[in-house]
């Protein structure tokens, strides 16, 4: 019979070797650990409690058992109870009566109404360092835990650190592997700027001495204009840049799938929530986080932003225990924060959070004189892509190309050279290549009346080139916003705020 069980015991233990080689999902392989030590040692419950260095506690990353998920809503101290004694110690402890025993801290049992009669828990060590502990309860059949159950347990731990140095591993080389990624883009770090204007010079010395701090940075300025660059060059220029650079596009996603996006969830949160879900700030730990188009937030998550600023604390979606970050924020907008918050779209205590080292990275209306730079870098980085061998742009087209008003800036230009270079069929681009969408970029196109206020003149220019786009788009405005490269929602409000009508 003991025969048996011992096969039955290796069986197991084959099991989740093989899982551990499998997938990287940590909390479902956590998960699956503590269910079959369950069954090897014949135990009620059992958890897996990690240290929380920064709070000097231990929280319940797993938890099985009748009152797993009350049981998670918990923390306990460092030395205070059986899995805190292993943690500070180091070493396993096998209690066979906890009524007995000083050690045994009873408040959480009679919190979520369980009988804990023994305990049999070991450490967990990555390497020589110990990083939370495994526990199981209450032996099937009222029996006691034996030292062969402890062995057992400290097989699963070995097995359970194995599964997080794996993850961890994998989490180190993906975001080796995206900063390489962005290396090989830029052709080196920090990412290469294109431009020579004093303008650029002076957003450019701005960035470099704010980048030697972990002050928030505000970039101000229009689609296209290079926000995210300007980030890139704050990280790469940082201490933090061994560290994962986490960009997120607020406007992206979803406002009922934001929170957890950006703060995670526990399971249980809501239906869909099967497993444990690290958020973007966790994962941009010790690094930097973007938030693009930051006014897009909700104003409750706006509030969750708001104590991370100030505490560097976030509670995941669902969950009970705070969890405390080091990083830093660089955030993005095209929008009038003033405005927002006097609209009471944003808030204005989150406002001056973020304005503590604002940039206004100017549109390229503004700095004509990098647009020659910019049209032969982008024509030179499109002959290498599209294996065209065009010489230069002619001088024509380079004066056309600075008379025009670019609304989409930069962005617009390299979409512009691109189309040029697919386009031309000789090996010199003149005017008659240039096109924005089907139609030749035209200066006529530009001429207004001098009786307008600038202001009046931009609307009125966003007026007529909104409405062109949708009508050779069936006044779709989801794919109008693609071409514009907007965001669905801003093009909605453009309609409405410009009065633009099919009539």
């Amino acid at each position: 019979m003991e025969q048996a069980a011992n096969s039955k015991d290796l069986e197991e233990i084959l099991k989740i070797s093989m899982l551990i080689n499998s997938t990287f999902e940590i909390n479902e392989l956590l998960n699956r650990i503590m269910d079959s030590a369950n069954k090897v040692v014949k135990a009620e419950a059992s958890s897996i409690l990690l240290i929380d260095e920064t709070e000097n506690n231990l929280y319940f990353h797993v938890a099985l058992g009748d009152k797993g998920e009350e049981v998670k809503k918990f923390t306990v101290k460092m030395g205070e109870g059986i899995a805190g004694w292993v943690a500070k110690n180091s070493k396993p402890l096998l209690v066979p009566d906890v009524q007995k025993d000083t050690r045994w801290f009873k408040d959480i049992s009679k919190k979520v109404d369980y009988q804990t009669k023994s305990i049999l828990c070991v450490p967990l060590k990555l390497k020589d360092k110990t990083i939370g502990v495994l526990e199981v309860l209450n032996k099937i059949g009222g029996g006691i835990f034996t030292l062969e159950d402890q062995s057992l347990l400290e097989t699963f731990s070995n097995l359970a650190a194995i599964s997080i140095q794996n993850a961890r591993l994998y989490q180190d080389i993906k975001f080796e592997n995206i900063n390489l990624k962005k290396e090989l883009t830029h052709g080196k770090l920090p990412p290469r700027f294109i431009g020579e204007s004093s303008i650029i010079k002076e957003k450019l010395e701005m960035a470099n001495q704010v980048a030697s701090t972990d002050t928030t940075v505000l970039l101000l300025g229009e689609s296209g204009t290079g926000k995210e660059l300007f980030a890139e060059h704050i990280h790469f220029m940082s201490e933090r840049r061994k560290n994962p650079l986490i960009k997120v596009n607020c406007a992206a996603i979803p406002e009922n799938l934001i929170e957890t996006e950006l703060f995670g969830h526990v399971k249980g949160a809501f239906t869909n929530a099967v497993t444990d879900k690290m958020g973007k700030f966790e994962l941009a730990n010790k690094g930097t986080i973007f938030l693009d188009e930051i006014a897009e937030l909700s104003y409750p998550v706006q509030s969750k932003l708001l104590r991370v600023l100030q505490d560097h604390t976030f509670d995941r979606v669902g969950g009970t225990t705070s969890k405390t970050v080091d990083i830093r924020l660089i955030a993005a907008t095209n929008k009038n924060l003033y405005e927002e918050v006097s609209h009471n779209r944003f808030r204005e205590d989150l406002f001056f959070r973020l304005n503590v080292f604002p940039i206004y990275v100017s549109p390229l209306r503004e700095r004509k004189e990098d647009i020659p730079l910019l049209a032969n870098y982008f024509l030179q980085l499109f002959n290498n892509e599209l294996k065209k061998n065009i010489k230069e742009i002619s001088q024509d087209a380079i004066d056309l190309l600075k008379e025009y008003y670019w609304p989409g800036n930069v962005r617009e230009l390299q979409n512009v050279i691109e189309r040029s270079v697919v386009l031309c069929k000789s090996n010199i681009i003149h005017q008659k290549d240039l096109y924005i969408e089907n139609e030749r970029i035209s200066i006529k196109s530009m001429d207004v009346e001098p009786v307008l206020s600038l202001k009046e003149a931009v609307n009125d220019f966003k007026r007529n080139y909104i409405t062109k786009v949708l009508e050779k788009n069936g006044w779709k405005q989801t794919k109008a916003s693609d071409i514009l490269r907007i965001q669905r929602t801003y093009l909605s409000r453009l309609i409405n705020e410009l009065k633009i009508s099919k009539i």
